[in-house]
């Protein structure tokens, strides 16, 4: 008899559903097709107006304007608003830190994920700003009688040393995660061919003996250059991508060709490319290409497009491409995560939250996506 109530309620519930997936039978459908799972969630929306820029911390999305920085948790909620005064804005962030500088003016100020930490003033004109994850802080500037000037700042704001460059122009700079090394891109433009190298100073000891210098050769153009977890410097060049381990530069990508269309080092883990495939007369694609430097051995991942991305943006985890009115998102192992379709003209794209969630930022307003 038990054995029969039990194979009678099997039955029912079977029954129940089959009727249920009847009466959803196009829902489900339509689920299985257009990989619904695939779709990226959005979590909210926030306005915003007169901005400069928008930045992301491990924690915060941070949006910059004239006489405000404002944060908002991966959850779209106001965390803080702090005053500034800018006339322009350039930032960078690394782990929960974020500096903002004054592009061409004299303001600096360093805010953490919640609060603002300091602020001081530079006597030049700002040129670019960089931060560590532990609040170590570089700031390049231009004062008479000298091509560039880097101040280094402590967290708490302390002034730890000046590197004065009067040959050379600093493109950009970097402080390693361990607090040690400053390493400065530069260029010497005075010669018939453009130099440029790589400069590392020792933090704890400036003197000029401890300061090493990597030529990267003539007429190469550094673009970027970042420290990843181990502290190693990687250097993004207009022809290729290298990186430089206990001061030996080891190439991870040579010879960039005309095929190369976009070339990142954002994550500081990965360099990235988007290339152009010829398939045939009037048949182009493209593919993203990621080089992965570990253990000296470079990875390599790809990901075929079948049109060129307008933007693209690496994180810690994942990079976002824009593909005319498609967002595509994807791992750095190069397989599809999520993906949706945009509507309206996106200013940036930025990944926040330990990477995990994004920022899709328009002209008056900022949506917040789950990935």
């Amino acid at each position: 008899m038990k054995k029969s109530a039990v194979i009678i309620l099997f039955v029912i519930v079977i029954a129940v559903f089959l009727a249920i997936g009847v009466a959803n039978k196009d829902n489900i459908v339509n689920y299985f097709n257009n990989k619904e799972w695939e779709l990226v969630e959005s979590i909210g929306t926030v306005r915003v107006n007169n901005y400069y820029t928008v930045d992301g911390t491990t924690t915060n999305l941070l949006v910059v304007g004239n006489n405000y920085v404002t944060g908002y948790s991966d959850t779209v909620k106001e965390v803080f608003d702090e005053s500034v005064s800018l006339k322009s804005a350039i930032t960078n962030t690394n782990g929960d830190y974020c500096i903002v500088g004054e592009k061409g003016g004299t303001k600096i100020y360093l805010l953490n994920s919640s609060t603002k930490l300091w602020e001081s003033e530079i006597q030049g004109d700002i040129l670019g700003v960089s931060v560590n994850k532990n609040g170590y802080s570089s700031v390049i500037y231009k004062q008479t009688g000298y091509k560039s000037l880097i101040k280094i700042l402590a967290p708490d704001g302390t002034e730890l040393f000046t590197s004065y460059l009067a040959s050379t122009y600093a493109i950009d700079t970097q402080i390693s995660n361990d607090n040690k090394k400053l390493a400065i891109a530069e260029i010497n433009a005075e010669g018939i061919n453009v130099q440029c190298s790589i400069r590392l100073i020792d933090i704890n000891n400036v003197n000029q003996e401890n300061i090493t210098k990597i030529s990267l050769g003539s007429d190469i153009l550094v673009t970027d250059i970042e420290y990843n977890d181990k502290n190693q410097l990687l250097v993004l060049t207009d022809s290729s991508a290298i990186v430089i381990n206990d001061d030996v530069p080891n190439t991870i990508v040579e010879n960039f060709d005309n095929s190369i269309c976009f070339a990142t080092i954002e994550n500081a883990n990965d360099v990235v490319l988007i290339s152009k495939v010829e398939n045939g007369l009037f048949d182009i694609s493209y593919e993203v290409n990621i080089y992965a430097y570990k253990e000296g051995t470079v990875h390599t991942s790809t990901y075929p497009l079948k049109v060129l991305p307008s933007m693209i943006s690496a994180g810690t985890k994942y990079i976002a491409l824009l593909l005319e009115n498609e967002l595509v998102i994807i791992n750095t192992s190069g397989r599809l995560v999520k993906h949706c379709m945009i509507s309206g003209n996106v200013k940036e794209v930025k990944f926040f939250g330990n990477g995990s969630v994004l920022a899709l930022v328009y002209r008056d307003k900022i949506e917040f996506l789950k990935i």
